[in-house]
């Protein structure tokens, strides 16, 4: 068998590509991901027997997915017709190659990370204010084009694979949903990857820590975390809190910080390689992820692979990871009172860390192991393959 997939470059989706690409790869499953990059020249990269990057020019403007196919979708088609199957991890950038089936005759399979209609929804919710004209645009203009592509996927896959049962409910609005070509498959990682990056220090810590990881848009939370972080430095003058990320709520965020009196103990740390990012999480005492909106994030699974807590809205795609008290704690959705509370519990009781980090690790070990997720992958593959002859 030999894998194409096709994906964007950067972001969860991509980290979900590029992880299934090297579990098929220990399978000895010749696998190639085809993804965009701003360079001009078409790159290839030979990363071992079985696993090689192909990197194809993209325009950098929205929807850069949509310029990406259609700039090269002679290319691309013609590349494609080696393969015994097509994978479109990402939707947004694979949805084209639905309407090439026929003349390709190879099975198409697709995996679904979040429904448009939902994620509009959370947004059209969040204050004015709050909005950018990227994400206006993203969100409000785009839209036609997300749901279209989602449409598209649905009805002309051979087989869907969605990354939560979540997602799943969320897809069951679009007509074109046929269950019985549908898996759900949990995204996954790599466990050997994740033990083998060393905490950022090994100094003993004098004070409690707390990571925040996503982009700064209201729909991630942050400023319910501030405004919840400013209640537990009362009570806690040793905590400090480490925010990754950029976005439109930058400025707000760092004027907050000021008028809240917090400079010395919130630090902005912007955008850091992901091993950086990961060797922070195992120095920290938890991870707070207050999204109003995900499908399955991937930092929230992979704080859980570092056994770190995690504190999280009492929302859906929370609701599938974390087993309240178990290995995690639930809040009250938008009760900044409720999250700084839950917090706090954390941060007086290293027990109740420790026992909620370590069944976070056992739930993500089980649940979310690419060794696991990829048979999962071969068997739709299998499937898909089948009802093609």
């Amino acid at each position: 068998m030999k894998v194409a997939l096709i994906s964007h470059e950067g972001g969860g989706i991509s980290s979900v590509c590029y992880g299934l690409a090297r579990s098929l790869a220990k399978k000895k499953v010749d696998t190639t991901i085809f993804t965009g990059t701003l360079t001009r020249a078409h790159q290839t990269e030979k990363l071992n027997d079985y696993l090689e990057i192909t990197r194809l020019p993209i325009l950098d403007f929205p929807p850069s997915s949509l310029w990406f196919q259609i700039l090269h979708i002679r290319k691309l088609s013609k590349m494609l017709k080696n393969y015994t199957l097509i994978h479109g991890v990402s939707p947004d950038a694979s949805f084209v190659f639905t309407f090439c089936k026929k003349k390709l005759k190879k099975p198409f399979v697709a995996t679904v990370h979040g429904s448009p209609r939902a994620i509009q929804k959370v947004f059209v919710n969040s204050p004015i204010s709050s909005w950018t004209l990227g994400d206006f645009g993203y969100q409000i203009l785009e839209f036609p084009l997300h749901d279209f592509t989602i449409s598209r996927i649905l009805n002309d896959s051979d087989h869907i694979a969605v990354c939560s049962f979540t997602v799943l409910e969320e897809l069951k609005t679009y007509e074109s949903l046929d269950l019985s070509k549908v898996s759900v498959i949990y995204n996954g990682m790599n466990f050997d990857d994740i033990e083998n990056i060393r905490a950022s220090s090994t100094d003993k810590k004098n004070h409690l820590s707390i990571v925040y990881a996503g982009r700064l848009f209201w729909t991630k939370g942050a400023m319910f975390l501030l405004k919840a972080f400013q209640i537990i430095r009362q009570n806690f003058r040793n905590v400090h809190l480490n925010i990754f990320g950029k976005g439109p709520l930058e400025h707000r965020i760092r004027e907050f910080i000021v008028d809240a009196d917090l400079n010395e103990c919130v630090h902005f740390r912007g955008h850091v390689s992901h091993e950086k990012l990961l060797a922070e999480v195992k120095m920290a005492d938890m991870v707070v992820l207050p999204s109003l909106y995900e499908a399955q994030p991937m930092f929230a699974l992979e704080a859980m692979a570092c056994k770190k807590p995690l504190v999280v809205f009492d929302v859906p795609f929370a609701r599938e990871l974390i087993s309240d008290t178990n290995n995690g704690l639930l809040v009250q959705v938008g009760d900044i009172m409720d999250l700084s509370s839950k917090i706090q519990t954390l941060l007086s009781d290293r027990k109740l860390r420790t026992k909620l980090g370590e069944n976070a690790y056992n739930y993500a070990r089980q649940k979310h192991n690419w060794d696991l997720q990829v048979e999962k992958y071969l068997n739709v593959y299998e499937k898909a393959c089948t009802s093609k002859e």
